[in-house]
């Protein structure tokens, strides 16, 4: 997380009061809420400013002033230390000091038993900052400064104004209204982050499942595998990646594969295709799945002659253009969720296994394919035949050989 700059506004960097780098997302906005509290606490005692003057108690002007450089001071506490529970304590207990006073110098319970009403956000704030076990010590605090008030009022009300009718009703607008209000704003602020916390959880795992399936997992399917009787299976591998990655830094492997890598997601996406992963250097999409298609040969065809011209256009690498061989295989798979801890959405059946040979028997800057594959675009491209391809697991297999390059050619 960076620091808010000037640019963002005074309001933006009060609202980030005390966060750091190194704060989680939880903390964060447990810190955040705290300042909306104290805020709203200052607001609240400035409006008892009035009723003080009213009723010629400078006692009740006071502590309002003082309620309010108090909670300010807790900001600029959270703010300059960045601990939040010292701050949470400061206010909670500033916060029952206020009501007791209010009471007692504003006449008793008959005349500011209203102000009690503000007790409540106690143990609220408590579970809020500190969590449930907070909330039994939380609400015997505020049980407390109740019974206090009880067991004192008869002294209150002996030293406290004489408070006309229309001003005690006002006052308890203020003390009815008040606390509502800063309990609502609460709840709407907290389903707020709510709501963000769980859109930053969906797009996470968009990051790694389709969309259809995270909306099953989110309609409570636990265990998620489906059969399709037809798709086409991609793989394709960057040819003497190994050796390159022996000679060069780490970093330099990771920018060189990231930048790869984020282009054929690029690809994929505009055909609607699926990335089921990278292994390594290797990099494995499917269509047809998990939503199925007609046409998916065709695009996945497609997506490996594009592939193919990403890799050329990549910028050289040890005075050489990057190569890529690619496989591909049509056929039946099971595709599924495994994990609990980390998600994984993975296919699985020979369609898989046989694109993986394909790859692996190819030849480098050619995409080999299996004969039924081959069968649904046997006119649409200039295939080479291969005759005793040795795949493991089938044996001797034809295949057909499709060199990106000359249909590049052609095109132009």
């Amino acid at each position: 997380m960076t620091t808010p700059s000037r640019a963002t506004g005074w309001p933006t960097r009060l609202l980030a009061s005390g966060q750091r780098p190194a704060d989680e997302a939880d903390l964060r906005v447990r810190k955040r809420t705290a300042v909306v509290v104290a805020l709203a606490l200052t607001l609240a005692s400035l409006a008892y400013v009035p009723f003080g003057l009213a009723l010629n108690q400078p006692v009740v002007v006071a502590v309002a002033i003082l309620q309010s450089m108090g909670q300010m001071g807790g900001i600029g506490y959270l703010r300059r230390t960045g601990r939040l529970g010292p701050m949470v304590v400061w206010m909670i207990a500033l916060g029952q000091l206020v009501i007791l006073s209010g009471v007692a110098t504003l006449g008793g319970l008959n005349a500011a038993g209203g102000n009690l009403v503000w007790g409540l956000l106690t143990p609220m704030a408590a579970v809020l900052f500190f969590g449930r076990r907070a909330a039994l010590p939380a609400l015997a605090v505020y049980v407390g400064v109740v019974l206090l008030s009880v067991a004192l009022d008869p002294w209150f009300v002996a030293i406290g104004p004489s408070v006309a009718a229309d001003l005690s009703r006002a006052m308890f607008i203020v003390n009815l209204l008040g606390p509502a209000a800063v309990a609502l704003g609460l709840v709407v602020l907290i389903d707020g982050e709510r709501v963000a916390a769980r859109e930053r959880s969906e797009a996470l795992l968009l990051n790694v499942l389709p969309r259809s399936i995270v909306q099953r997992l989110h309609g409570g399917e636990r265990v998620i595998a489906d059969h399709y009787p037809e798709v086409t299976v991609l793989f394709s591998d960057v040819v003497d990646f190994t050796p390159f990655s022996e000679r060069q830094p780490p970093e330099r492997v990771v920018a060189v594969l990231n930048d790869l890598f984020t282009a054929f997601d690029g690809l994929a996406a505009e055909r609607g295709l699926e990335k089921i992963k990278t292994i390594g250097d290797a990099y494995m999409v499917v269509a047809g799945v998990p939503e199925p298609r007609d046409d998916h040969v065709e695009v996945m065809l497609e997506m490996a002659i594009a592939m193919h011209a990403a890799a050329s256009a990549q910028p050289a690498v040890d005075g050489h253009r990057l190569q890529v061989r690619t496989g591909i295989a049509t056929g039946p798979v099971v595709a599924g969720v495994i994990g609990r801890q980390k998600f994984s959405y993975d296919l699985w059946g020979d369609t898989v296994n046989t694109a993986s040979r394909m790859e692996s028997s190819g030849v480098p800057g050619c995409i080999q394919v299996t004969p039924e594959t081959w069968r649904r675009c046997r006119a649409s491209y200039p295939w080479q035949v291969r005759e005793g391809v040795e795949v493991k697991g089938k044996g001797p297999m034809r295949t057909y050989l499709l060199d990106p390059a000359l249909v590049t050619e052609s095109v132009d």
